[in-house]
Parts: C-alpha cells; structure tokens; sequence
C-alpha cells in the first residue's frame, strides 16, 4: 500500500516534465517555469502550489491523491491488466518505459482516463483481507448470459431492501467489470447523510453530504460460486447473495440458511516428507519457497520455535530444518512463502512473499497474481476448496 500523502514528498516523486504535462491538460497556469528546475526541487514549487486559487488548489489535490494511492507497484499491476483486458499494447509498451511508480500512475491518469476507475476498484479488492470475504459455493448454474437490465434491477432491488430497513440506500449504482472467468459487481448504495465542517472562502459551513458505502460481488460462472465483501454488514450477506442469485443468475433460494464458508489452512502439510508445493502448469510460477515457519506449542500457546533460513542455496531449508527437530505436541501455526514468477513484461513484480497463520488467516488477496498463487496453495493441500455449501433451489 501507498504511504500518506503529502504534497511536498508527491512533488519530490513526479518529475517536473509530468507535472507540466498535468497542467496543460488540465488548463492550469502554474506561476512558475518547471523546465527552468532541476526535479526534486520541491521548495519553488510547493511555494507555487500554495499561491494558487483555493477551488484550483482542492482539485489538484483531489488529483494527486487518486494518483499517489495508485503509485504502488500493485496499482501499476492493476493499471497494466486493465489495458491487457483492452488489448492496448501501446499502452503496456510506454508505461513500462518510464521511470518511477508516480510518474507511471500520473501518465496514465491523463493518457488514459477511461482505465482509472476500474483499475482502482481491482486495486482496492486486491487489499480486501481474506477473512473479510464470504465465499459460497454450487450456486445455481447461469443458464443465460446476464445484460445490463439485469444489473440495473438488481442495483434497484439492493437500494430498495436498505432503504425499507436500514432508512438508507435509496439510490445504488452497481459498476460492473469482467476479468477472466470472473465478474465483478461492485455496488454503491447511499449511505445515511452526515454534516461535516468546510471552509467556504474565509468562513465555516456545517454541509451535509451524502455519501455511499461499497459492496463487491466477485462471481465465478464456471465454478458456481459467490464472494462478497461487505464491511460492517455482516447481517445483511444472507439476503445480498439472495437478491445476487434472483436478479444475476435468475434463481429463487429456498430454506435459506446463513452458512459461510469457514477456511482453515492446513500448515502440517509443509511437515509431510519430500514436500513440494504444487505448480499449476501455464500459470507463470516457476518456484515456490518457505523463508520461515513458526511451531506453538499445544500446551503452552505462547511457546513459539521459529525456524528461518535463507533458501537461495537450498529451497527446501526449512523444510528440512523442521524435519530433524522434534516437534511433538506442537504445531505449524505460521509459515512465510516466497513465490517467483518467470519474468513478465510489464509486471514490475516478479516475486510474491505472504504469510499464512493458523487457523484462517492470510495476506493473499483475491486478484492478480494473488489468485494464480491460491491455485498453488489449493493443489498443495494448504488452502482447501470452499466448504459445500449447497442452496436449495425453486
């Protein structure tokens, strides 16, 4: 994830040529002459920045922010992987050319706007902690491909249930992106307003605003399955997957019960002689490696032997560390994992560390790379396959 936002380190981190480049399109007359200093000169510009009107200044603000929040190497991922969705290989071929992630993330936010949106909600559910998904599973099978009519209703039907419960919602939109085999539906239902203190000019204003709160769909056809990431609402998800399943896949659920999938990852595999993990073939990964792993004690929860070794001499280091000591009446509760990818073009990352805690915990997110990893960790016998979580059916 990006660091905080101040002005002074975005002006350091975005050469002067692209911050011209941002004024001219946005019609901004900067009081200085960038091209006369030298980049990383930050004083004369910030000092420039603070002289303009307060109306330019906020927008540019504004701006800088989205921008900032997507100068990460996993915002430039999610950049590229939109333009690959359209095929633009102009597009891969110049933001692979520039140099540093604020100047990648600025470039495209003015060359391609039409890519921001939707790369920055794949960037923000890529961050979505694991345990904040609910996973279903053998979901009716889609008959008929859904249309847009099909997303409008369904945006109407969640607006509605918030609003005849909860007094909010009355208005949602849904945002709606295809990646590979899923489908993303990404609802914004208006949240309760709420007054906040603005400075208009040289006064304060108590203004309300009305804001929206965010639901993400993630739906699989080919695998039948659901996940849905709603922040505090967590007794709302029964009747979310309901009208998903009514308005998307066109089925009624019956005897419904609130069943969630309850993931526990299997860590005592790593322990098993001759461990591997398991590549999926054509997915890029070419190695895959434990940095360190921690054994608790089943008596004493708070008694740790951690085992951590550098593998590049010996990928299975740890392993064989873990298998020489004796660990009776403990168990694995954390391993860390390197995965390596055959290099890609226009993949700033061509490697992946996470961890993994017993009993459900995991920094692995639901996008990208992270998937393709998943994959390796569920044909490992780490991360096993959603629980059965039928729903009957009329």
């Amino acid at each position: 994830m990006s660091e905080q936002y101040s002005h002074r380190k975005f002006f350091r981190k975005v050469s002067n040529n692209f911050l011209m480049d941002y004024f001219d399109k946005k019609n901004i007359n900067f009081p200085i002459d960038l091209y006369a200093l030298e980049d990383n000169d930050v004083d004369p510009v910030f000092e420039a920045f603070l002289k303009l009107e307060d109306d330019i200044r906020h927008q540019m603000e504004s701006d800088f922010q989205s921008i900032h929040a997507l100068a990460t190497d996993g915002g430039i991922i999610a950049l590229t992987d939109e333009a690959i969705e359209f095929e633009n290989i102009g597009f891969l071929n110049k933001i692979s050319s520039i140099w540093g992630l604020h100047n990648k993330a600025m470039w495209a936010f003015l060359d391609s706007p039409e890519y921001w949106q939707a790369a920055a909600t794949f960037f923000q559910a890529s961050n979505i902690p694991s345990t904040s998904w609910k996973v279903i599973k053998d979901l009716p099978r889609l008959r008929d491909p859904f249309k847009k009519i099909d997303i409008a209703l369904l945006s109407k039907a969640i607006g509605e249930y918030f609003f005849t419960k909860e007094g909010r919602g009355k208005r949602c939109k849904i945002e709606h992106y295809s990646r590979g085999k899923l489908e993303y539906f990404c609802a914004f239902p208006e949240d309760f307003a709420k007054s906040e203190t603005e400075w208009i000019s040289d006064n304060l204003h108590e203004l309300p605003h009305t804001m929206a709160f965010e639901i993400v769909f993630v739906y699989c056809p080919d695998n039948c399955t659901l996940e849905l990431y709603a922040k505090n609402n967590a007794k709302n998800i029964p009747q979310l997957q309901r009208l998903f399943v009514e308005y998307i896949i066109k089925e009624k659920l019956t005897h419904f019960t609130p069943v969630f999938e309850n993931r526990v990852y299997v860590l005592e595999t790593i322990l098993e002689a001759n461990f591997e993990f398991v590549l999926p073939e054509g997915r890029g990964i070419f190695m895959a490696q434990i940095l360190r792993a921690r054994s608790t004690s089943l008596i004493n929860p708070k008694s740790h032997i951690i085992v951590e070794e550098c593998p590049n001499q010996n990928k299975h280091a740890v392993h064989e560390k873990l298998s020489v000591l004796k660990l009776d009446n403990r168990y694995i509760s954390e391993v860390t994992v390197k995965v390596s990818f055959i290099p890609r073009p226009n993949k700033p990352n061509q490697t992946r560390i996470f961890t993994i805690s017993s009993p459900d915990k995991c920094n692995l997110g639901h996008y990208g790379d992270d998937l393709i990893i998943r994959e390796m960790l569920t044909l490992s016998g780490i991360e096993p396959q959603p629980i059965n979580l039928s729903l009957p059916c009329i």
